[in-house]
């Protein structure tokens, strides 16, 4: 696995548990204090993001941040 695949494995995962928890990019850009444009493209794995972006984002989601990076667990 090369490293855009690595992204965008991790934004569908997000994606998944977003649509879950019935937030828009936006709630989750505002609870995390990101850009609706960084969710956006974070979900699409066309941005780079920091380890205090997906701990936000994983607390947002109710999730301990290593569930995000774990690819054979379905959401």
């Amino acid at each position: 696995m090369n490293e855009n695949e690595f992204r965008k494995k991790i934004g569908l995962n997000i994606k998944s548990l977003r649509v879950k928890k019935e937030y828009k990019q936006s709630d989750l850009a505002d609870f995390a204090q990101l850009t609706r444009n960084s969710i956006g493209k974070i979900e699409r794995g066309q941005q780079n993001f920091t380890i205090s972006a997906l701990f936000s984002i994983a607390n947002v989601l109710g999730i301990e941040p290593k569930k995000l990076l774990d690819f054979d667990q379905g959401f």
